[in-house]
């Protein structure tokens, strides 16, 4: 059993009522054990509050972590759908079966939709494809 030193300790009326109370209700207990198990369980709600204020950062940082490389994939996602979705756009304003193209048709159409749709943000209607294509020449040279 660990030393023990007795100590002067001053309550309230109200406090020594209370603890005398539940001493009553619950054996085992003396004034000094439950004293001793108030003062143990205090000290560790404090050092929980100390560990709390260290893991909560820690915590926050690793969600901000894990929310960034989600971002970083659905961007990509995002992207790549952006494309398809452009170049259906220019097919479609080109007016022009898929079978009619060639490889390196396809080819200069899929990095021409990546440059389109990241110069555009991501967005590009069928307007903006249409009138893109009355700007360029876009299969001009690389239709076989």
């Amino acid at each position: 059993m660990e030393e023990s030193k007795k100590v002067p300790i001053i309550f309230t009326r109200d406090q020594i009522e209370n603890m005398d109370n539940f001493i009553k209700e619950n054996e085992g207990y003396s004034r000094s054990s439950f004293v001793r198990e108030a003062v143990d369980y205090y000290l560790g709600y404090i050092d929980m509050n100390e560990n709390v204020n260290y893991i909560s950062p820690l915590i926050n940082q690793n969600i901000k972590l894990i929310l960034s490389r989600f971002e970083d994939r659905m961007s990509e996602m995002i992207f790549k759908m952006a494309v398809e979705v452009c170049k259906s756009n220019i097919l479609t304003a080109y007016q022009s079966e898929l079978s009619e193209l060639s490889d390196q048709a396809l080819d200069y159409l899929d990095r021409t939709s990546k440059r389109i749709v990241a110069e555009h943000n991501g967005t590009l209607d069928l307007e903006e494809s249409q009138k893109y294509l009355d700007e360029h020449d876009v299969f001009g040279d690389v239709n076989g």
